[in-house]
């Protein structure tokens, strides 16, 4: 599901008909004005409609949307059924809320504005007056933004605050698909899409930015792979020496073809003589698998920009990566 507000059952907005809201918000709101009766504060409302959405199919993370919704639409006689789009208050064109950065989350999963503490999301348009709902940290720097559907992540990290606050406003729970969800960019890339790219062209931008940095990527030095056994796996340590050979694009897809040019065993953090070949199972616990493995784990890190979709470090490259590593073994 890419997006909850735009493809999911929380359409509301319907552009060629009189009616706002789906038939079974306007129950939860008929519902929601009687519950109001007894429960007189936000946090109060907000706990019944936690306890009732999970039966209605609506996306976690939605609770505070649909508590804005309703209290800026409250009708005291339960009249939703005849909201129009000129008496309807959409609570994503509000001015933000003042809350913590430890609950920006509750604001960017639904594309709420907010304000916290140098955090703060909020609804723009871009050159070709196309919305977008981003987030900023300091003011100025891109972390987040949401646009036709999709989320976008920043792969920089202005400084250590910005980590934490891009931890606190993560509008995508790590649970979640998220290579369906989120997409990484760079700060260029993030500015793009601000000024008018869309998707496509942010892919586009990425196989070409790859592809300008082949001689810089194709260092004249040896770099290693280093891998240590984590508590109960097996396996040596050892030491993989690789060079990055080119950059191809091949169907959309940047093809890094990386030269391994030996493997040897390590010891305190440093290679030491390792007469044992590794392609012919010399080496045991070691086959050419899992050197390509190691090998791509250290890549990952230095290409996460033109991946695309966010992944964990620990798992295999997702499905739509932009980048995928080829792999020769020189060794004889």
């Amino acid at each position: 599901m890419n997006s909850p507000i735009y493809k999911s059952t929380l359409k509301k907005i319907f552009e060629q008909a009189e009616q706002v809201l789906e038939p079974y918000i306007v129950k939860l709101f008929k519902f929601l004005n009687e519950e109001k009766k007894k429960h007189k504060t936000r946090a109060a409302l907000l706990d019944v409609i936690k306890n009732i959405t999970p039966y209605m199919g609506v996306p976690k993370g939605y609770e505070l949307y649909l508590l804005e919704l309703y209290l800026l639409n409250y009708r005291k006689d339960g009249d939703y059924k005849n909201l129009t789009k000129q008496n309807f208050v959409d609570p994503r064109k509000m001015k933000g809320k003042t809350t913590s950065n430890t609950k920006a989350d509750l604001y960017t999963i639904a594309q709420l504005p907010f304000k916290g503490s140098n955090l703060e999301g909020y609804w723009a348009r871009d050159n070709k007056n196309t919305p977008y709902y981003v987030v900023v940290s300091y003011g100025w720097f891109p972390i987040y933004i949401f646009k036709e559907g999709r989320w976008y992540e920043i792969v920089d990290r202005y400084s250590s605050s910005t980590g934490r606050q891009m931890r606190n406003a993560n509008p995508v729970a790590w649970d979640e698909n998220i290579n369906e969800n989120v997409f990484l960019l760079s700060r260029e890339e993030m500015k793009m899409l601000q000024r008018g790219a869309n998707h496509q062209e942010i892919l586009d931008n990425k196989l070409k930015t790859i592809k300008s940095l082949e001689r810089e990527l194709q260092s004249k030095r040896l770099r290693n792979a280093q891998y240590r056994p984590w508590w109960g796996e097996e396996g040596p340590n050892f030491k993989a020496k690789f060079k990055i050979k080119s950059v191809d694009i091949e169907n959309g897809v940047a093809i890094v073809t990386v030269d391994i040019h030996d493997v040897v065993l390590a010891k305190n953090n440093r290679g030491i003589n390792t007469p044992q070949n590794y392609l012919k199972g010399e080496i045991e616990g070691l086959t050419a698998e899992k050197v390509e493995e190691k090998i791509e784990d250290t890549l990952k890190h230095d290409f996460k920009q033109f991946v695309g979709p966010r992944f964990r470090w620990h798992e295999k490259l997702p499905e739509g990566s932009k980048v995928k590593f080829k792999f020769n073994h020189l060794k004889k």
